[in-house]
């Protein structure tokens, strides 16, 4: 009876150590970041370069999946007319021929902003969609007065449209990401549209653009 409890107490101990140590091996599997660990975007400062002109940008992103954002984004840019043709005169001023205003445009542009796969690529490169929505505001005042003085005769109108977009993303750090977008506008010009130059009416302000970024995350 001893000698059996000796061996019982004996593969108790065996299995206790073997348990033991195969325990101490094994590893839980790696689930990957959580989501509070996955940078997200909040702001981005950056410059849209426009088929009419280019000026600075600021957006605001808040997040609505693991891998989408909603964006809220605000663009100041003069606005030319493709057909401007600039000349010297004699006196070696410069001068726009024909041109009867300056055309300053605000778009805000409101959507949604996905990297459907950055979940699947390995690397800090990552594509990026985006749709939404543009109201713009117009301001235009005459050429033929300077700058500072035709403030005062600035006159508005208003544009609404959308947008769609492709591009990618390129995070350099962990609060830090670089971007690029390839942009289509289509902002059509409510009432009556406007000149930059005689006998060319310019209805829709939108057209490709090209928007170079910075986003800080968080």
């Amino acid at each position: 009876m001893k000698r059996f409890l000796t061996l019982i107490a004996a593969a108790l101990l065996i299995i206790t150590y073997s348990a033991q140590s195969s325990f101490a091996q094994y590893k839980l599997p790696d689930k990957g970041p959580t989501k509070k660990d996955i940078p997200r975007n909040q702001w981005g400062v950056g410059l849209d370069y426009s088929e009419g002109g280019f000026g600075p940008m600021i957006a605001y992103y808040l997040p609505s999946g693991n891998n989408s954002d909603f964006l809220s984004k605000l663009s100041v840019a003069g606005y030319s007319d493709s057909k401007e043709i600039q000349r010297t005169d004699i006196n070696g001023n410069v001068f726009i021929e024909n041109k009867i205003n300056r055309i300053f445009t605000m778009p805000m542009s409101i959507g949604w902003r996905v990297e459907p796969f950055k979940a699947d690529l390995e690397g800090d490169f990552n594509p990026v969609f985006s749709i939404g929505l543009s109201p713009a505001l117009i301001a235009y005042n005459p050429y033929d007065q300077e700058f500072f003085s035709a403030i005062d005769d600035t006159k508005t109108k208003f544009a609404f449209g959308g947008f769609t977009g492709v591009g990618f993303s390129y995070q350099q750090s962990e609060g830090v990401s670089m971007n690029m977008n390839f942009n289509y506008y289509y902002l059509p010009i409510m009432g009556e549209g406007i000149y930059s130059i005689e006998n060319n009416e310019i209805k829709n302000i939108g057209g490709f653009q090209i928007s170079f970024g910075i986003n800080f995350l968080n």
